[in-house]
């Protein structure tokens, strides 16, 4: 009786015992594209076919219910520095000073700041349609007025804010303490909102 050919040991092992399961191999990639997407906000990526940064600004825009100026809407502009040759229909990171105005049914507000975020401008060339993720801090100035339930109405308030935004939702918190504050007031308070927008 004839022998057959020795089997190899490799062609008889079944390939797929020893492969990881798919959420085990696929939790890395999600984790290692998390912080990449994060690292966007910090660190500047150049490619060697870019132009010279140039000054450029993208307009910001806000919708928020905030205390206590209550529905308020809010627009405003960020400065910074990127190769003319980006296109910020697609994704951009947008990082210098931003000037913001808000006006409200309770309140106004004036703030300067710093801010950082990914954005694009979509269809448009200036106005930043969809900003992904950012943060930015600013100084701001804060008049009482309309439908305000702080009392006195009409009083004036400075402060230090934080902003947020994670898929177009955002977040505000701050604090604040009024410009003349009177005998017996509270001296700081804390002002906040959430919304849509940067």
């Amino acid at each position: 009786m004839s022998r057959g050919l020795p089997i190899h040991p490799f062609i008889v092992q079944n390939p797929l015992a020893r492969r990881e399961p798919v959420e085990v191999r696929r939790r890395p990639l999600k984790l290692g594209a998390g912080v990449v997407f994060i690292l966007l906000l910090f660190v500047p990526i150049v490619r060697g076919d870019d132009a010279p940064p140039t000054r450029r600004t993208g307009g910001l825009l806000r919708a928020s219910w905030n205390y206590p100026s209550q529905a308020t809407l809010g627009f405003g502009t960020i400065v910074t520095k990127m190769p003319a040759n980006f296109d910020c229909a697609t994704t951009c990171l947008y990082r210098g000073a931003t000037i913001q105005g808000f006006a409200g049914t309770g309140a106004g507000e004036l703030a300067i700041g710093y801010g950082s975020l990914v954005g694009e401008t979509g269809r448009g060339d200036w106005l930043l349609r969809h900003v992904y993720v950012g943060y930015g801090v600013r100084a701001a100035l804060l008049r009482t007025w309309g439908t305000s339930n702080l009392a006195p109405r009409g009083e004036t308030f400075w402060g230090l804010e934080g902003a947020f935004t994670i898929g177009q939702f955002s977040l505000t918190i701050g604090t604040f303490r009024p410009t003349a504050p009177t005998d017996g007031e509270r001296s700081w308070r804390v002002f906040g909102g959430a919304g849509w927008g940067f």
